[in-house]
């Protein structure tokens, strides 16, 4: 579809709608700035594809180049006594990138994340902040039943003391905040020595970045391991698409631990762990590592070309999540510091009534949900219900590098006329 052309809108009983669930129909092809779904085509505001990548011929080209030459594949050890070179200078590109002293790239970042976790299960007590994603398994316990941590239940009690901010919504912010004040206060309390705080830098849910000001008053006579998933700022976020590596502060007794996936922004099928080179070393000896596959190489090759594609789609982000920040004010839209913009500020004089859960009503007290409403006017929005899979949807609004500014323009407007009820 040129840039020219308009979405085709779905008639308002399409799927979305909060009420009966029935599995989602999936796209007929890679969404981009725009998805096809039955037959239509929508203006598409979802997704993480932050920086629209695939959708950028040029480095489709750069994915082609590699499999050219490296194949689709490499099957072989990462231990083999045939290591392809590719790998290597991924890893040093993403050390430099990032600032950290080694980097170990692996197939997902979900495996990269395992590997973190069973590394530092018993190197401290640990903490995890909530809402944090879980990939790690540390302190899965905690999160699975807010009972006992990984290592003594100290992170379950402390995310319980922060207001038990496990739910995936805008609310959930102070929770972080007030899990960061509760931990200042064990760890100066705690007989323990050694700690690992567990924490994402980006939650995309809620559209917020993470701060990470307060690692500066931790004891100084203890030892932190600090390990963050920066999955959704690495590629976009940064002067150089560093992620939250550029805001963190180096500390003598603080050892960050980065892990991320490398498929949000970057586009890249794989992930990778930013940490020392003593740690990398132990990364290197682990199961996850010598007994797995590495990414395919085509991907690797891909990142290391791509540096000015990327650069360019970063430009392009930032300008419009400027241009919809303008936009958004009277719609309703809330703007973040990251390409997500959240729905669900409180209603105004005139504006239709909600429930407790949140949920905008007509003067009937029937359910308005701002996905089934924006489908209907061929604009497909995230909406989905979570962490409960039975309560009201979670409705975001995620821009990307691809949009185009009559894009946004078409999203606001329609905006100002819901709940249409009231027009």
């Amino acid at each position: 579809m040129s840039a020219g052309e308009h979405p085709q809108g779905a008639g308002p009983g399409g799927a979305g709608a909060h009420g009966a669930r029935r599995e989602a129909a999936g796209p007929a092809d890679a969404p981009g700035r725009f998805i096809h779904l039955d037959g239509r085509t929508y203006l598409f505001f979802s997704g993480y594809s932050y920086l629209g990548m695939s959708h950028v011929p040029a480095f489709t080209e750069l994915l082609k180049e590699g499999i050219d030459r490296y194949g689709v594949v490499f099957p072989s050890s990462r231990v083999s006594n045939t290591p392809l070179p590719l790998y290597r200078h991924l890893e040093h590109y993403l050390s430099q990138l990032t600032g950290s002293e080694a980097t170990v790239s692996f197939a997902s970042g979900y495996l990269a994340c395992q590997a973190v976790g069973h590394l530092l299960a018993d190197a401290g007590e640990v903490l995890v902040a909530p809402g944090t994603h879980p990939a790690t398994g540390l302190g899965r316990s905690a999160h699975a039943a807010g009972g006992t941590g990984a290592s003594g239940g100290a992170g379950a009690s402390g995310a319980h003391a922060a207001g038990d901010g496990h739910a995936a919504d805008p609310a959930a912010a102070p929770a972080y905040d007030a899990w960061c004040a509760w931990v200042l206060r064990h760890t100066r309390s705690s007989a323990a020595r050694a700690f690992v705080l567990v924490m994402d830098s980006v939650a995309p849910l809620e559209g917020s970045v993470h701060n990470f000001m307060f690692l500066q008053d931790l004891p100084r006579d203890k030892r932190f391991i600090v390990v963050i998933d920066d999955s959704h700022g690495i590629g976009w976020m940064g002067e150089h698409g560093e992620g939250i590596s550029g805001a963190l502060m180096r500390l003598p007794h603080v050892e960050y631990v980065l892990v991320y996936s490398l498929s949000k922004a970057l586009h890249v099928q794989g992930g990778a762990v930013g940490c020392t080179q003593r740690m990398a070393e132990r990364l290197r000896r682990s199961p996850f590592y010598t007994a797995a596959t590495a990414m395919a190489p085509c991907f690797a090759h891909a990142l290391l070309q791509a540096g000015p594609l990327y650069e360019v789609q970063r430009t392009l982000l930032a300008r419009n999540v400027a241009a919809l920040t303008r936009m958004a004010e009277g719609t309703g839209l809330v703007p973040t510091r990251t390409p997500v913009f959240l729905w669900g500020n409180p209603p105004s004089e005139g504006q239709a009534p909600r429930s407790a859960d949140g949920v905008p009503r007509d003067a009937d007290g029937a359910p308005q949900g701002l996905g089934a409403y924006l489908k209907s006017e061929g604009i497909l929005i995230s909406s989905f219900a979570y962490p409960d899979p039975e309560g009201p949807p979670v409705e975001r609004v995620v821009v990307s590098a691809l949009h185009q500014e009559e894009d946004m323009k078409m999203l606001a407007g329609r905006l100002l006329f819901f709940p249409p009820s009231l027009h």
